[in-house]
């Protein structure tokens, strides 16, 4: 007692006491300068944001030229850079892929000179060390070239359905890019539609995939094993299962009916019967790729051991699993690619809407299709042959892109038109879409390997003018 009477009697003590209110203001004026600083972190980064994000807010396709004085090549190369949107955030690999193979096409489409470079992803390596995740799986194609340039073109990697038409376009009405893609014709069933999968897009899709997106040595050595072991010998049904809540409600959302287990089953069942009337001598293998533990041992219960094959792949367990076992992600993507591959090894496929089925239906021009939610109407769009070749669509293709070059410039927007875009970019940001932001993040942490980073981060795209200047029209 007789200490704490001489601690209240203490100098300081005496000062604290005399001096609390200003002292508790000190302390409020020190945590809301605090409060302050990190709210303005905030808005910094949202200013920021909007400053050097135009591709995200007012372009379907923007590019950026950047001019290299020292090179000696006159060709244009046309970087392709696809993660570098919302690849960080749960964009698969077989979008990205398609993604990609739009991209080539639009580039080559203009006389550029393709080359992709795939930093970091959900499907790609390690973060930060720039290293090119697109060879990890492709044959690399004209890399060397991108140093010694005079002038590169670097596509921004951000799409919207309702910007420039992809060269695939080919229904009036119709809209979306190669990812966009349905099995399905939804012309006159709803008001809005994205383009049906045609043997034309398939053969376009198919001549871009035999130039520029050959697997790596590594993926091809382990597929043609795999084919030669178990598959070489057997006539081949190829089966892509898909049927996790987050793709039923994708399904619903573009006014279609997902599909159960048991129509899968019921399709193969079809086709084995077919098979075996026709090849009675000849053994049926059935090659399952899916997203579920449930599904394999469905189909082996229902085919046998022997007759379904499978790679080992990371699956949710059940229909009521929404999480899938996470692995490398180099791992991740080896499973997919592979699933791909062997499917489209296979010399029937049964599928329904999905951007891997979508792939495996490219890489092929000769697998024929059985999509299970499919009508008669369907059967023989997807199966019909194309009614030109290949070169014939690609000089189609070139002939639609300088016909969709000459659009009016983004930059003739009215002042209104650009502060209203940035307006509701501001607003998504701050109130409703998380993933748009981590979309800015993606953007952000792979810009530092873009090629055209400086063009990117101060907004400096190209117009149409200056890219029918390059196409010399």
């Amino acid at each position: 007692m007789t200490d704490l009477c001489k601690a209240y009697r203490s100098l300081p003590f005496k000062i604290f006491l005399k001096h609390r209110w200003l002292l508790a203001l000190l302390m409020i004026l020190l945590l809301s300068l605090g409060c302050f600083h990190q709210y303005t972190g905030y808005v910094s980064f949202f200013f920021r944001a909007i400053r050097y994000t135009n591709e995200l807010v007012e372009n379907p396709k923007p590019v950026a030229i950047h001019h290299n004085h020292q090179g000696r090549n006159e060709s244009v190369v046309c970087i392709i850079e696809t993660s570098l949107g919302d690849a960080c955030e749960g964009l698969g690999f077989a979008s990205l892929v398609l993604e990609t193979i739009d991209d080539i096409t639009t580039c080559l489409a203009r006389g550029f000179v393709p080359t992709v470079i795939w930093t970091e992803c959900d499907y790609c390596g390690p973060p930060g060390n720039g290293q090119n995740y697109w060879t990890w799986y492709f044959e690399g194609r004209n890399e060397d070239i991108v140093q010694q340039a005079k002038t590169r073109v670097c596509m921004a990697p951000k799409r919207h359905p309702y910007g420039m038409p992809s060269v695939y376009l080919t229904r009036t009405g119709a809209m979306g890019e190669l990812v966009d893609f349905r099995f399905a014709d939804l012309e006159n069933k709803v008001t809005e539609y994205y383009q049906p999968i045609t043997a034309e897009t398939r053969a376009l899709a198919n001549h871009v995939i035999s130039g520029y997106l050959q697997p790596a040595a590594r993926i091809k050595n382990a597929v043609d094993t795999f084919y030669q072991s178990f598959m070489a010998d057997s006539i081949n049904i190829g089966v892509h299962v898909r049927l996790k809540a987050g793709h039923a409600r994708e399904m619903t959302l573009n006014h279609q009916t997902p599909p159960e287990l048991q129509d899968f089953v019921q399709v193969v069942h079809r086709l084995i019967n077919d098979i075996t009337a026709k090849y009675a001598d000849r053994e049926i293998r059935i090659y399952l790729a899916s997203d579920l533990d449930q599904v394999i041992k469905e189909f082996k219960s229902k085919f046998g051991n022997n007759r379904v094959l499978h790679i080992a792949a990371s699956r949710g367990k059940s229909l009521n699993d929404d999480v899938i076992r996470k692995d490398s992600p180099n791992l991740l993507g080896d499973q997919v690619f592979t699933d791909i591959l062997l499917m489209s090894k296979c010399d029937y496929f049964v599928h329904d809407e999905s951007n891997v089925a979508s792939v495996t239906y490219y890489y092929n021009p000769n697998l024929k299709s059985y999509y299970v939610s499919g009508d008669a109407s369907d059967f023989r769009r997807l199966n019909a042959q194309p009614r030109f070749d290949s070169e014939e669509l690609f000089r189609q293709a070139v002939a639609k892109e300088t016909r969709n070059i000459i659009l009016p410039d983004w930059r003739d927007d009215t002042l209104w038109a650009g502060l209203k875009a940035r307006g509701g970019m501001l607003f998504r940001l701050l109130f409703t879409e998380r993933q748009y932001l981590n979309t800015l993040r993606c953007f952000y942490k792979n810009m530092k390997w873009s090629k055209c980073r400086r063009e990117f981060l101060r907004s400096k795209f190209a117009s149409d003018s200056d890219i029918k200047k390059l196409m010399d029209l």
